[in-house]
């Protein structure tokens, strides 16, 4: 199935293509909140400063990822 995204409502498009998005952001942000659930509880205070910690910088290399990806889907597109 191909959909032309230059023909038609541009509201309508736009959120038919972000809906998916917020989904996935919205499942990432659950499993967050999950694992800093069970490293607090299960594992300690330290591993739990430590996955603080490093949240940046996985946040950091996910939306590097995110971007080159998006970034390669431009000229394959």
């Amino acid at each position: 199935m191909v959909k032309d995204m230059t023909v038609g409502n541009p509201t309508k498009l736009i959120l038919s293509f972000s809906i998916p998005l917020l989904i996935g952001n919205v499942f990432q942000q659950f499993y967050n909140m999950v694992d800093t659930m069970i490293v607090g509880r299960f594992i300690g205070v330290e591993a739990l400063a430590a996955l603080g910690a490093t949240g940046s910088l996985n946040f950091l290399v996910v939306g590097f990822i995110i971007g080159i990806t998006s970034g390669f889907a431009v000229p394959i597109a």
